[in-house]
């Protein structure tokens, strides 16, 4: 089932996992083109996301505070009923290795 958020209702909102944990804010989206539509593949979460959306990268990793790669979180594994508070459909440790880097 598709479903239309605006994107910018998104950027900055903290996401929690099932059990409430904070997972990390969603700074970037990865989506492409098809047709007239847009579609997303993957949010990208946390401060690696940021930087990548600022278009910063050689500042990532530096003293190990921020993980050079986002937390990638496939479009399925994400609940969007409510976007003033997205949450994982999992737990992070689920998403597999797809999700940093």
């Amino acid at each position: 089932m598709s479903r239309k958020v605006n994107l910018e209702l998104l950027l900055g909102k903290m996401v929690r996992d099932p059990d409430e944990v904070r997972v990390g804010r969603i700074f970037s989206v990865q989506a492409e083109l098809d047709g007239d539509e847009c579609i997303v593949r993957e949010y990208h979460l946390g401060g690696a996301a940021l930087l990548e959306r600022l278009g910063i990268s050689f500042l990532q990793g530096i003293g190990g505070a921020i993980p050079r790669e986002p937390l990638r979180v496939p479009w399925d594994q994400l609940d969007l009923s409510d976007p003033e508070r997205p949450l994982l459909r999992c737990r992070v440790a689920e998403l597999g290795s797809r999700a940093r880097g």
